[in-house]
């Protein structure tokens, strides 16, 4: 027999990852994964570099370098483990990944024409999709001359940031991982994105990656989960975040010699506050 909260996450846009075991690169990564998100919860992923956090963001979108061992993830009611990239996408699910590529060949304002043809049920005519794309683009302090570049081909960090962003904003998913989106930006980028992600917050999920306090404390994420050698080692509040970024990595991670697969390095080591 279900119990309500089963039949709540049915109703919602929820996503359940259950015991997501992988390899990234023919190396172990991620370790056991498990944990639950519904319409609302902003959650914050910590960890030292190298510690999986960008791999489980990866998973989720079932990218061709990740592969999935063992375990399943669900959307919608959906195990959606083993669907293909495009079709995760429009089921409502959008990736920034922490580096995003240049497009040469392809026009920005035609790369967002084609993706709207694809993305959405009802097809909008192009005056609209322009005009919305232009008043995002004032919103986001981009200029609209980026339109007629190729995909992110001679933008700065910030602006392609901003692009991504851009790009959730207009499609609306259901799921926004963003992958260190605050990484190199100055401090009005920040809180430009910061805005986006607690606009409307209530109507989605979204899982960052991020290593700075200040983002996680604008954005008041609801849960923070730290992440080390793929695994998950605790779970809190934003408190934690405070912790860690005041004290770094080092009590949480292994006191043993033990090999890992991946070099794990602590951020903060090199950052810390004065």
């Amino acid at each position: 027999m279900y119990n309500n909260l089963h039949v709540l996450l049915i109703i919602m846009n929820y996503l359940n990852i259950k015991n997501l075991t992988t390899t990234f690169d023919k190396k172990n990564a991620l370790n056991n994964i498990s944990f639950q998100a519904k319409e609302g919860d902003v959650i914050a992923i910590l960890g030292p570099n190298g510690s999986g956090k960008s791999t489980l963001l990866k998973a989720i979108m079932h990218h061709f370098s990740v592969n999935i061992k063992n375990g399943s993830i669900e959307f919608k009611n959906k195990n959606i483990t083993k669907w293909p990239t495009n079709k995760i996408a429009k089921l409502g699910i959008f990736y920034s990944a922490q580096n995003p590529i240049e497009l040469e060949g392809i026009q920005l304002l035609e790369f967002f024409k084609i993706i709207a043809s694809e993305n959405t049920s009802k097809k909008a005519g192009f005056y609209q999709l322009y005009t919305k794309i232009n008043q995002l683009l004032k919103s986001l302090d981009l200029p609209n001359e980026l339109l007629t570049r190729n995909v992110n081909v001679g933008f700065s960090g910030g602006q392609k940031k901003k692009n991504e962003i851009l790009q959730a904003q207009l499609f609306q998913p259901s799921i926004i991982l963003l992958d260190e989106i605050d990484s190199g930006l100055d401090f009005d980028a920040i809180k430009i994105i910061a805005n986006f992600i607690n606009k409307n917050r209530s109507k989605r999920i979204t899982i960052i990656v991020s290593h700075h306090l200040e983002f996680l404390q604008t954005v008041k994420p609801t849960k923070v989960i730290l992440l080390i050698n793929g695994q998950i080692i605790k779970t809190g509040a934003i408190s934690l975040a405070k912790e860690i970024e005041k004290n770094g990595f080092k009590k949480y991670l292994p006191t043993n010699k033990k090999e890992t697969d991946f070099e794990i390095t602590d951020p903060y080591l090199s950052c810390q506050r004065q």
